[in-house]
């Protein structure tokens, strides 16, 4: 059928995802679903590479992700024109799939709801009832049955607060035509799924009430407010309050107009709690709330659990930290009047201005006069020592419910004489260092700030700005979400701007925050309280110089993660004053230790770090750092290779100084590569603009151990970089190596064609320089390159030049290499007894040498060579052995892959069970290796045994047999 008289597709979200067509349906699962997913949430916008791979993986993202999303692309696509139709679409930046209103059912769903709402709002319940039946008739289930990804239980809770609001809807339109009946057995049906969802509690009360059931709608509160209370420590809202206040004296005599009085004409006694209105005034001073608030909920639940313990043997204090305009005092204040009815006795606030540039921090002794005056103790009477002030305080609250709000302390000696001394009173602190003395002191709960997530921002944002402006421009608005890093006050300061100039498009703001040299300027309104710079800088002046200096040269570093190693360096200081110094820029919140002895720093502070390097710090000063700084990183990396590869030819040539100490062996060298892998590219590219052009080469020699055993792309990216600063140092053995190592990189990453070039090229180089080592190794990557290729034929001969050049040269442990890459190429040939004749020979100088990683590599293809030639009992010798020293040095990346093999073997012979096993064991550390096309490859060989299939599996090709 042609495409014109083809029905077009319709996509399902609204259950399990699925495509429909005129040939079928599918439903889509796993990251194929989850892909899908996403572009129709997003349907006919443009959704990028960038965060289509954060909603599908989320934080730490995979290697190479915009390969993997182009994977999963290709997969889905595939999937679509099998059903009958593809509306994908590739628009930079990302894709795109173009649907009318039709073709999706939210979309239809959306778009009934409002149509049933302007029928109800019209006054025609009837035919809004008609439209939300049409409207929830979409529903399949539960949304997005199915699919995973990081995005899928925000928008499971968003979508299902779609339907629930719905359903709510319905039923307040089926009250208004007086449907009481239905709306009930409907609306029992949602409270008892969602039981702590007080506007459907509410229209259930209404609905029974207004049936004659009266006793029925007092229950439903009674068991509503109970729950509430019992799990939350809260109360019902006012409104459900009042309603049920209206149901209980619906049927009594209304109150004597103009009294207040009871029937005994006496006045009511005062609730408990009520304090004596002529012994003492009741403090209000909090200032408003917030206008706009969100997320913070694991902190809000601190709060609520430190105010329920009020009324225990102890004062509550609960102190909030966190850099400078992270929402500290929004938080604070916002929770106060969430709970004020807890505080009966009244609330003191004061600001202590501990980090105030212009008056510094406020005294004690002041912010005590300032509570006393409140509490009604005359002027004349207070006494004049700060400890008599104190001691008149705690006299006067004690015994109260009251709240004291400490906003903005420096630390913990301004604080101190401001804590009440009793049980009853709640203390809520907030600061930009984290006060840990107070829980050493006091037992204070220590609440930490971090940065509100990027669906957490992007509800702030819409908030402050309006819901249609931020629809009318979602890229520039994804812009400001992503540069304002999660803080609230850069979220208050830019909205404060963009109010200032309504009719200014939002790609304005977003110009200035692309780049970082004016992204701190876009985030200043013109007053110190809306002043991003100005709040980073009363933190930064309060430091020790020593911890200053050390904060702005942090900020050199390319990177946001340091490690206490790379902090010494730039300092030029040893590790354990270094250490001292992070401490006190930890207190003070301007750096986070997320793991022991690494450190990590807000983008916006580290760009602040960066511009007080380059005011505080002189030229020469910071140029020193970097270079420590690289130098530091050439010294560790040159060091942890030469643990992970001991007899790695030309080390002594590249890397000529004797190795330091820095490891205790090679699992923990491995351990640091891995921590380190982002900013080792980083300093790399730092070092060829600083012009060390022999740091960055000796980097990617350093690194190539580690790249090639896990990150391809990045080895490939790292050679190049390298290739670009041997063309500068403009020495021909030094560019040969680069030649020779890119060639080899992109030959392993199944770019063998490009290999090839490079190899050649290398080839020529050291035979011009008459290299014979050179040469030998170059011929022996090429024999790998053409094994890359599938053409061991060709290989084999620059196989064995590579032999008699290693035996020329009587170099035993590379005639092993030469020997275990020949019998590889054999083995592909089918020729198993040569092949295995010359892997013995290879085993035998490798054990000789103690060469742990040829040994296991050869023992890995004598495992092939015996599994080809059916010698299965043999094959799971070799294999055991190998996959016992790979798990010795660390090498769980070629490890994995011995694992399928093992499982290989033992599915051939009919041990269905020790093949499951040992294929999970690989799938399990494929997952962790971030290698997808691996772990399916696996994933199909399990589910393949599931279903007893009988089809045996050939031995899997190790991933580099000759590659040691």
């Amino acid at each position: 059928m042609s495409s014109e008289g083809r029905t077009r597709a319709r996509f399902r979200l609204l259950g399990p995802v699925e495509l429909q067509t005129d040939t079928g349906h599918v439903v889509l699962t796993g990251k194929q679903g989850a892909l899908l997913a996403i572009l129709l949430l997003s349907a006919n916008r443009v959704v990028s590479v960038q965060r289509l791979a954060e909603s599908l993986w989320g934080e730490p993202l995979p290697s190479s992700p915009s390969s993997r999303v182009r994977m999963l692309i290709s997969d889905l696509r595939r999937t679509c024109i099998a059903a009958g139709d593809n509306l994908i679409r590739t628009q930079r930046p990302g894709y795109v799939v173009r649907l009318t209103p039709d073709q999706l059912d939210l979309a239809r769903f959306l778009d009934c709801v409002a149509q049933a709402r302007k029928a109800a709002a019209g006054g025609d319940p009837e035919t809004a009832v008609t439209r939300y039946d049409e409207a929830l008739s979409l529903w399949r289930g539960a949304p997005l049955v199915g699919i995973d990804g990081s995005f899928v239980q925000a928008e499971t809770a968003r979508l299902e607060e779609l339907r629930l609001g719905a359903v709510e809807e319905r039923a307040s339109a089926m009250l208004e035509m007086g449907r009481y009946a239905e709306a009930i057995t409907e609306l029992t049906a949602v409270v008892a799924d969602h039981p702590l969802r007080e506007a459907a509690h509410g229209q259930l009360m209404l609905a029974l009430h207004r049936s004659g059931r009266r006793a029925d709608a007092l229950a439903v509160y009674r068991t509503l407010r109970e729950r509430i209370s019992e799990e939350l420590g809260l109360e019902p809202e006012r409104d459900l309050q009042r309603l049920h206040q209206r149901i209980l004296t619906s049927d009594t005599m209304p109150e004597p107009r103009g009294t207040a009085l009871g029937s005994s004409g006496t006045t009511p006694k005062p609730p408990r709690h009520q304090p004596d209105p002529v012994a003492a005034p009741v403090p209000r001073q909090l200032p408003a709330p917030p206008p706009h608030f969100v997320g913070r909920e694991r902190e809000h639940a601190e709060l609520d659990r430190l105010a329920r313990d009020q009324a225990k043997n102890r004062v509550a204090i609960a102190a909030i930290s966190g850099t400078g305009g992270m929402g500290k005092t929004s938080l604070a204040l916002r929770w106060a009047h969430d709970n004020i009815e807890l505080f009966p006795d009244g609330q003191l606030y004061v600001n202590l201005h501990g980090f105030d540039p212009s008056s510094g921090p406020l005294p004690a002794h002041v912010a005590l006069r300032h509570f006393l005056g409140s509490l009604g103790v005359p002027a004349a009477a207070i006494p004049a020592g700060e400890e008599a002030q104190a001691g008149l305080y705690r006299s006067l609250v004690a015994g109260r419910r009251l709240l004291v709000v400490l906003d903005n302390a420096r630390d913990v000696e301004q604080v101190e004489p401001l804590l009440p001394g009793s049980p009853g009173c709640v203390v809520v602190i907030t600061s930009r260092n984290s006060l840990p003395g107070l829980n050493a002191t006091h037992g204070a709960s220590l609440i930490g700030l971090d940065a509100l997530t990027r669906a957490e921002t992007r509800r702030l944002l819409g908030r402050h700005l309006g819901e249609p402006r931020i629809d009318a421009d979602p890229d520039s608005a994804a812009v400001l979400v992503e540069h304002s890093d999660g803080l609230p006050l850069a979220i208050s300061v830019l909205t404060a701007r963009a109010a200032m100039h309504p009719g200014f498009p939002l790609s304005v703001l977003a110009e200035e925050l692309r780049s970082p040299a004016t992204r701190l300027d876009a985030l200043q309104a013109g007053d110190l309280s809306t002043d991003l710079r100005a709040t980073f800088t009363s933190s930064y002046e309060a430091l020790h110089p020593a911890a200053a200096r050390l904060f702005a040269l942090v900020g050199l570093a390319p990177w946001p993660d340091i490690s206490l190693r790379s902090a010494a360096a730039l300092a030029g200081l040893p590790a354990s004053r270094t250490r001292v110094l992070l401490q006190d820029l930890e207190a003070a919140n301007l750096i986070n230790q997320h793991r022991p002895g690494r450190y990590r720093t807000h983008d916006l502070v580290r760009l602040y770090a960066a511009e007080r390097a380059e005011s505080d710090r002189p030229d020469h000063e910071r140029a020193e750092a970097l270079t420590r700084l690289v130098d530091s990183y050439v010294r560790t990396a040159c060091a942890g290779d030469r643990l992970l590869y001991p007899n790695r030819p030309f080390a002594a040539r590249i890397s000529a100084e004797p190795v330091q100490e820095e490891f205790e062996d090679a699992a923990s060298a491995w351990g640091w590569f891995e921590d380190e892998q982002s900013s080792l590219i980083a300093v790399q590219r730092l070092a060829m603009k600083l012009g060390m052009d022999a740091a960055a080469w000796r980097l990617a020699w350093a690194m190539d151990t580690y790249h090639k055993r896990c990150q391809h792309e990045v080895r490939i990216e790292s050679w190049q970089t390298a290739l670009a600063a041997a063309e500068r140092l403009g020495n021909p053995s030094t560019r040969a190596f680069a030649h020779w190592y890119l060639g080899y990189a992109y030959a392993q990453a199944s770019r063998a064609g490009d290999g090839l070039e490079h190899l050649l090229l290398a080839f020529r180089l050291f035979e011009q320089e008459e290299d014979l080592t050179g040469q030998a190794h170059t011929s022996h990557t090429l024999g790998f390159a053409w094994l890359a290729r599938g053409e061991p034929e060709r290989a084999l001969p620059h196989v064995e030049n590579a032999l008699r050049l290693q035996r020329e040269l009587r170099d035993p442990l590379w005639e092993a290499n030469a020997l275990s890459a020949a019998g590889w190429c054999h083995a592909q040939l089918g020729h198993y007894p040569k092949a295995r004749s010359y892997c013995e020979q290879a085993l035998e100088l490798f054990q000789k040498y103690e060469d742990l990683n040829g040994e296991s590599a050869t023992l890995d293809s004598l495992g092939y060579i015996a599994h080809w030639a059916r010698q299965h009992d043999q094959a799971l010798g070799y294999y055991g052995r190998c996959l016992e020293l790979r798990e010795r040095l660390g090498n769980a990346y070629q490890g994995a892959d011995t694992l399928v093999r093992i499982g290989d073997v033992h599915h051939e012979t009919g041990r269905p069970t020790a093949a499951r096993d040992a294929w999970q064991r690989a799938l399990d550390l494929y997952h962790k290796q971030h290698r997808a096309a691996e772990a399916e490859n696996v994933q199909e060989k399990i589910r393949r045994l599931a279903v007893r299939s009988s089809a045996p599996n050939g031995p899997s090709d190790p991933a580099a047999p000759a590659d040691h």
